[in-house]
């Protein structure tokens, strides 16, 4: 073999070796320059002292964003989680509830399913005011985790769900006047 052959399968292995580690290499980098984008847009929407719809819009389309590009990512159910929290803060529970859905659907077990379960069920419950399907959610709840602290919250929410607003408040004075009454 002449040198030029020998350059030219050097170089051809070197390329097919390089060319087999760059989509690895190319979705690090993107995921690192998505999470460094996230971070800026947390730290600028959270530190200021105003809640900004638009910049509260575009963070959850990068959170979304990143768990569609990166699925199999361990940040990606907890961007999905965070992007369920700024879409409540924002007004819209059908799109935190939907969010919340998604975590449960595909992250079966993920750390915080039960906090995921509990958050979906009190956005239907308070912000909704839909009290059969907020039942429904905590029960949900409660069935797969039921020795959780959350199940034990979940089983008060639904006890709670058969009264008014007036009616709680009246109990919660009751309880808070017994209990003030009883420290004396």
């Amino acid at each position: 073999m002449n040198m030029r052959s020998l350059i030219t399968i050097a170089s051809a292995v070197l390329l097919f070796a390089c060319g087999t580690d760059a989509p690895v290499d190319e979705k690090a980098a993107k995921a690192a320059e998505m999470r460094g984008r996230i971070q800026r847009m947390e730290d600028s929407l959270f530190n200021s002292g105003l809640f900004e719809q638009r910049n509260a819009q575009a963070l959850l389309d990068v959170y979304k964003a990143y768990a569609t590009a990166m699925p199999l990512d361990s940040l990606a159910p907890e961007y999905l989680f965070r992007a369920a929290g700024v879409a409540r803060s924002m007004k819209d529970p059908q799109q935190s509830i939907f969010l919340y859905d998604r975590i449960i659907r595909d992250y079966p077990s993920w750390k915080k399913l039960p906090d995921t379960y509990y958050l979906k069920a009190f956005v239907i419950d308070a912000d909704l005011d839909k009290l059969g399907e907020a039942e429904m959610a905590y029960k949900a709840l409660i069935s797969a985790y039921p020795d959780h602290a959350y199940a034990a919250q979940a089983r008060q929410a639904i006890e709670n769900l058969k009264y008014t607003d007036e009616e709680l408040i009246a109990r919660f004075k009751a309880m808070a006047d017994s209990s003030a009454t009883a420290g004396q």
